[in-house]
């Protein structure tokens, strides 16, 4: 897998060649972060595609028992995901109306990638 790199802001910055693009672990947690920031409908190409977990945070107050349920939601998001092999060490929290979640992702290819994640 290739990706290219973005900046602290998640801007995607210039490619001038093939060694400037993102491969190994480093492209599978540019590709995750990407994946999980993009809301339901936002990717005009697979509208049906998105993290629903917005618009069910956004619905609702939720507590600390509620952030189990909105992890195995994400978990099974980041599953479905191409160079996925399992996901570990999950925990989850909530503050206010802000979820926090970070796991380590297990890739096909036996790398470890940390994952976090907060809406």
């Amino acid at each position: 897998m290739l990706s290219r790199p973005v900046d602290s802001s998640g801007d995607i910055l210039p490619v001038l060649s093939s060694p400037d693009l993102l491969s190994g672990p480093e492209a599978l947690a540019a590709a995750l972060a990407d994946h999980l920031r993009l809301h339901y409908g936002d990717w005009w190409e697979y509208e049906s595609r998105g993290n629903e977990i917005f618009d069910m945070i956004a619905a609702s107050r939720y507590t600390e028992r509620d952030a189990e349920a909105l992890s195995s939601y994400l978990v099974s998001y980041i599953e479905e995901f191409p160079g996925v092999r399992s996901v570990e060490s999950i925990a989850s929290s909530f503050s206010g109306r802000v979820f926090s979640f970070s796991a380590t992702v297990m890739a096909e290819d036996g790398a470890s990638v940390p994952v976090s994640f907060s809406a």
